[in-house]
């Protein structure tokens, strides 16, 4: 059951990034573009601030810095068609630092677990704070205080559960309907808009992902802030902004923005688990429910997963068992 499957593993024991064995930080000194590299280079969506002493300060990740994209470029009334104007000004990102950009979306409070919490701590911590990844820390030996030693992030938990889909329980192979899933009013963007349209979106409404719809309201994609770090390597990144929300998609993905994934979508009798497999096999953080014309009704998130899980936790264990509220 659901209960086991998470109290019987530490948070030690589940690691953020795929490409490294060590913790991954950043300075509070170091530019954007240096954060920018170390994330894409590491294959993570988020990264540990570390001050002057090496404590940690904070979290940033790519929705915070496609909010510090969108303030530069209205700060410098830089959003009409002339975008060169724009491109001639990236050295601002060169004296933007790590200690600006840290939580700048709202959406990363560092709210720690200690080494040695089981994942269904680090579960709860989550779905009470509303927040897509907790730092593991331990006290310093010397006395010198916290030291972050591991991310827990909700791609990693997924794919935890992924693997063992078996051991969640019958229940979850209710289908979402029954399981309380609703409609809901889906944050979306036409295909024709600008890119830079769909990033602030993004912003003002503090989500990391929006889905992308044709000239008759189908889902035909979803963007998202990490989308951003394909372009890394191009040497006018900011210029692709400019190009519609169909072109950047297909520039970053290589491949025709009109080629409809069908692992983004999904329909309100498919069951949670089949739900949780496709999303770990796809490496999507969201689903859209979808109607039998293809338009967007709603929209699943790995939170909602979680949430929806500690639930069923809470439904069904003995009082003395649950985890804390």
């Amino acid at each position: 059951m659901a209960f086991n499957l998470l109290s019987n593993i530490t948070v030690d024991e589940l690691r953020n990034s795929p490409k490294s064995k060590d913790m991954i930080t950043v300075r509070n000194t170091d530019s954007i573009p240096t954060v920018f590299k170390t994330l894409s280079k590491n294959g993570i969506l988020s990264v540990p601030v570390l001050n002057e002493q090496s404590r940690p300060i904070g979290l940033v990740d790519y929705v915070d810095i496609v909010n510090c994209v969108v303030q530069i470029i209205n700060h410098t009334d830089l959003l009409g068609n002339d975008y060169y104007s724009f491109l001639e000004r990236e050295d601002l990102f060169n004296h933007t630092y790590a200690s600006y950009v840290t939580d700048l979306s709202q959406r990363n409070p560092f709210i720690p677990v200690v080494k040695g919490a089981s994942l269904l701590e680090a579960i709860t911590v989550m779905t009470k704070n509303q927040i897509n990844r907790v730092p593991v820390i331990e006290n310093n030996v010397n006395g010198e205080g916290a030291q972050i030693v591991n991310l827990i992030t909700q791609s990693a938990i997924l794919s935890y559960l992924g693997k063992n889909i078996e051991q969640l329980g019958k229940w979850s192979l209710k289908s979402i309907k029954d399981l309380g899933f609703k409609e809901k009013k889906v944050i979306s963007i036409d295909f024709n808009k600008r890119a830079l349209e769909a990033f602030e979106l993004m912003a003002n409404h503090k989500v990391n992902g929006i889905a992308v719809n044709d000239e008759k309201g189908h889902i035909i994609a979803n963007i998202s802030a990490r989308d951003l770090k394909e372009l890394l390597n191009e040497t006018r990144v900011f210029e692709n902004l400019y190009l519609s929300v169909g072109e950047f998609i297909s520039k970053v993905r290589q491949q025709d923005y009109k080629a409809v994934n069908p692992s983004i979508s999904c329909h309100m009798n498919d069951s949670l688990a089949n739900i949780i497999t496709r999303m770990v096999a796809a490496n999507i953080h969201r689903v859209y429910i979808i109607d039998d014309e293809r338009k967007p009704i709603g929209v699943i998130s790995i939170h909602d997963i979680l949430n929806t899980i500690l639930e069923n936790i809470n439904n069904n264990v003995p009082s003395t068992n649950k985890p804390m509220q």
